[in-house]
C-alpha cells in the first residue's frame, strides 16, 4: 500500500475495509416488489373471474378491490420508501386485509380454505407484505 495521495490504491473511501455491494437490500426489494405485484395480479385476475351467475358476486368484487388497493399501497410504499405516512397507511392496510382473510379462513373452516387455494395464498402474500412494511429501511 502506498501513502495517501492522489494515486493511492485505497480508492475514494480511503479505508482498508472493502465494502460489499448491497445485494441483500436489492434482493429484499425485489421480493417485496414481487409480492406486491403478485397481489396486484391476483386481485385483477380474481375480479375478472367472478362467475356472473353467483348471487354474492358484489362481495367478492369488493374484497378483490380491497386487495387491489392494498397492493397499490404496497407498490407506492416501495417506490417512496422515505415517506413515513405512506408506510403507516400501508401497514394499516396490510394488517386490516390480513385480519379480513384470517376471519374468512376461520369462518369457512379448514377444509373449504384448503379447497380454495387462492385464500391462503393471498393471506401468505399479505403476511409477507406486512413484514416488508414493518421492516426498517436501512
Amino acid at each position: 500500500m502506498r501513502a495517501r495521495g492522489d494515486r493511492d490504491l485505497r480508492g475514494a473511501g480511503k479505508t482498508l475495509v472493502q465494502t460489499q455491494p448491497p445485494v441483500p437490500r436489492k434482493l429484499t426489494r425485489f421480493f417485496d416488489l414481487l409480492c406486491a405485484g403478485a397481489l396486484f395480479v391476483v386481485a385483477v385476475a380474481g375480479s375478472m373471474l367472478i362467475p356472473k351467475t353467483y348471487t354474492g358476486r358484489i362481495w367478492i368484487f369488493g374484497t378483490d378491490l380491497a386487495v387491489l388497493f392494498t397492493a397499490m399501497m404496497n407498490l407506492l410504499r416501495i417506490q417512496n420508501a422515505g415517506m413515513r405516512g405512506v408506510r403507516v397507511f400501508c401497514i394499516t392496510a396490510n394488517v386490516a386485509m390480513m385480519a379480513l382473510f384470517v376471519a374468512l379462513m376461520a369462518s369457512i373452516g379448514l377444509s373449504r380454505t384448503l379447497a380454495n387455494a387462492q385464500i391462503p395464498a393471498v393471506a401468505g402474500l399479505l403476511l409477507l407484505e406486512t413484514g416488508f412494511s414493518l421492516r426498517r429501511a436501512a
